[in-house]
This record gives C-alpha cells, sequence and structure tokens, in this order.
C-alpha cells in the first residue's frame, strides 16, 4: 500500500478516538491532525501534503467551502457515517462507508486515484442561474468606474425589477457614500460569509439592505474598512456572485482596478486581494471597460486593456469612453482602433457639474435629470448590456462606426 497522509473530524468523538487510535498503528498511515474544529481543517488543507479526510460522522462545521477548498487542493474526502448522515455528507463529496467498514475499505477510499470533483458539491441556490453579471472594471487613474457603475445599475433598474450593484472593489469600496447614505448597512463581508454557508437568498438581500431612490437598483455596500478584504473567502465571493444571479435580473458589480494574479498574505488561502475582482471578471457575462479620455487615462487603460484580455473574451467587452469631449471623440475612437483593434461603444460627455451635484445631493444623475447627455450615454451602454431600454426616436448616443 502506498503511504498516505490524513487528518480525521469527530463528528462522532467516541467513533473517531477508536479509528485514529487504529490509524496510529498503521505502518502506512500519517495520522497528521485530529481536527476538532473547521479551523484546524482548512488550516491542514492549505498547509500541503494531505491525502485524504476521514470524517467520523457528521460535523456541523464541515462546511460546503472546506469541502470545496479539499477539492480544489485534490484532497478526497472518506467519510464513516450511518444513513442518517449519507445525504448530506455525499452531497460535499465525500465517499461514504458504513461504520461497520472494515480499515482496508476506508484507505482504500483514502487511495482512489479520481479526486473528488468540485461539481459534487450542491448548493441550495439554482444550477443555471438566468440573471446577468454585468462587471464594471477601469484601470488606475481614477476612470470614471464607480460613476457608470452606478448610473449602469440605475438605468437598468429603471426598465428591469430586480436589479443589484455589488461594490465589488476590495481597495476600498464608496458606492454607499457616493449615494449619500450615512447609515450602517450589511455589507459584502455579511453576504460573503452567509453565501459560503448557502444561507444567502434575493429575499434575505432585499430585506437586510435597501434599495437606492423609488425605481432603483438594490445595493450591496462594499468593505467598511480596506484592511478587511481578507474577510472574504474565495469560496463566499463566488457563491454570493451566483446568488446574485440567481435571484436579480441584473447584477451590477464594480471591481477593482488590479488584475494581477497575487498570492495571499495567508498560507495556502490561494489568491489576494485581487481574487474578487479576477473571479467576476471571469464568472461576468459581459464586462463594461472604462477609459477616462486624456492622455494618461488612455495610455493606463491600453496598457491594463491586456491584463482584462487574459481574463475575459474579447466579444464579452464592451469599452466606454468616459469624461470624452465632442471634439476628441473621433481622434479617441482612431487610437483604440489602432492599439485595441476595435473602437469604444458609447462615449460619456465631460460635465463636471452634473457629477458633483449627483455627488453633493447623494443621488443619481439620473434621478436629477433622465435626458441629461451622461444619463443618454449611459442609456446607450444598458441597451448593450441587454438592457430594454425604449427608443425615444431620436440619435440619443454617439457610437463608434466600423
Amino acid at each position: 500500500m502506498t503511504e498516505i497522509s490524513v487528518v480525521t473530524l469527530a463528528g462522532d468523538p467516541e467513533r473517531e478516538a477508536v479509528l485514529a487510535d487504529v490509524l496510529n498503528l498503521h505502518p502506512d498511515v500519517t495520522l497528521l491532525l485530529r481536527c476538532m474544529d473547521r479551523v484546524e481543517l482548512l488550516a491542514s488543507i492549505r498547509g500541503g501534503g494531505l491525502d485524504a479526510i476521514i470524517s467520523v460522522g457528521d460535523p456541523a462545521w464541515f462546511d460546503p467551502q472546506s469541502a470545496e477548498e479539499a477539492a480544489r487542493a485534490g484532497v478526497r474526502i472518506v467519510a464513516v457515517a450511518d444513513q442518517l448522515d449519507d445525504k448530506r455528507l455525499s452531497s460535499l463529496g465525500a465517499s461514504v462507508v458504513s461504520p461497520d467498514a472494515p480499515l482496508e475499505t476506508i484507505l482504500e477510499r483514502c487511495t482512489v486515484d479520481a479526486a473528488p470533483r468540485v461539481e459534487a458539491i450542491r448548493s441550495a441556490q439554482p444550477n443555471n442561474p438566468t440573471g446577468k453579471l454585468i462587471a464594471v472594471w477601469g484601470p488606475k487613474g481614477a476612470p470614471g468606474r464607480t460613476t457608470v457603475a452606478i448610473e449602469l445599475a440605475a438605468e437598468l433598474a429603471a426598465t428591469a425589477t430586480g436589479t443589484l450593484l455589488i461594490d465589488g472593489d476590495l481597495y476600498g469600496g464608496d458606492i454607499l457614500q457616493r449615494l449619500g447614505v450615512t447609515e450602517e448597512l450589511p455589507t459584502v463581508v455579511w453576504a460573503a460569509r452567509l453565501a459560503a454557508a448557502d444561507r444567502l437568498d434575493g429575499a434575505r438581500l432585499a430585506l437586510d439592505v435597501r434599495r437606492i431612490g423609488r425605481n432603483g437598483p438594490v445595493v450591496l455596500p462594499g468593505l467598511p474598512r480596506a484592511e478587511l478584504w481578507g474577510e472574504i473567502s474565495d469560496f463566499g465571493w463566488r457563491q454570493l456572485l451566483l446568488v446574485a444571479r440567481s435571484c436579480f435580473r441584473f447584477t451590477v458589480c464594480d471591481v477593482g482596478f488590479c488584475l494581477e494574479r497575487d498570492e495571499s498574505p495567508y498560507p495556502g488561502a490561494g489568491e489576494g486581494r485581487n481574487r474578487a475582482a479576477r473571479a467576476t471578471l471571469r464568472e461576468a457575462d459581459q464586462v463594461v471597460a472604462v477609459c477616462r479620455c486624456d492622455p494618461i487615462g488612455i495610455k493606463n487603460f491600453i496598457w491594463a486593456f491586456h491584463e482584462l484580455r487574459a481574463l475575459v473574451e474579447d466579444r464579452d467587452i464592451l469599452i466606454v469612453a468616459n469624461q470624452a469631449k465632442s471634439s476628441e471623440i473621433s481622434a479617441v475612437g482612431d487610437l483604440m482602433r489602432k492599439h485595441l483593434g476595435r473602437r469604444p461603444i458609447s462615449y460619456i460627455p465631460r460635465k463636471e457639474a452634473d457629477v458633483a451635484r449627483a455627488v453633493k445631493e447623494g443621488t443619481t444623475i439620473r434621478d436629477q435629470h433622465s435626458g441629461s447627455d451622461i444619463s443618454l450615454a449611459i442609456r446607450s451602454v444598458a441597451a448593450a448590456t441587454g438592457g430594454n431600454i425604449p427608443s425615444r426616436g431620436f440619435l440619443e448616443r454617439l457610437v463608434a462606426k466600423g
């Protein structure tokens, strides 16, 4: 038999103690740890060198996040449990054996070639969510990404019931403050934790967070403090996006600027601070890429766009030129086409007074004046993302040709 390293989970402490004694005496088995809680289990998975998890009984703290981390690390899960616990453990990807099974059978399950599949881990959420996830991204240098995200969500919410706006910038979100909300509300940390535990749905979101304006989007605030980014697990974030797509027709997520793959400072925890942005872009149905129309903004955008293309298919990217002067639209379009092979789908005019007034009053530009030049340009973006935007019978936007 090949030597293997295992940990046990004490769902049934008495049986686990007996099995642990037997495992310790086996010459080909190294019992690394007898895990008594989720923290010890995750530390064992992330530490590396683990071949299998043997759950004796069904510990309540053994959750979908732990099971998925094990599956992604190639760690097999074997459960020694009776029929009462069989269904839940199987849903977590475990190979279940009877408490009466001999040790050889248990160890054989620990050494099968095929690791558990992530797909085996089931959620209470629908398998095929029908909602659309739209990520709004822009490079460093304040391209106006958050303003575009807010206005896009407002336009979509005005034409479709069920629009969610998520502040997903782990470098410090400010959508709530931008909209003039001073009360404390549950944030993405709260939502990701509940989603990881499979306890979040659209009704819970609608109840505990708030809608902006009479017909505006439901807003899920970002981090209250930037250093809290580590509180959001990769699994919890992806589950949150799944819940959003399952419960809302449109989900607009404002993501951070940095797309570089970085490692977490926590050993074995996978990707670091940029993981939310990268995961959102990979899973998004469409990405609105925002470029500020000045020499520095265009330079930043062109350089960063190549990183975006590594995560998102070209056909799913919609370039939006922000703060554009009418005299420069043609030149900006030509420059984009030269370097990126495509022109922006919309040019949002530079109207500093409109933006400043919206910030001062804590509202959207659309709510101030739905016929403003900025709102008309955003409306064309909403139409491109699938919003049912009614025709007004005249030219509402400037669109590049060719």
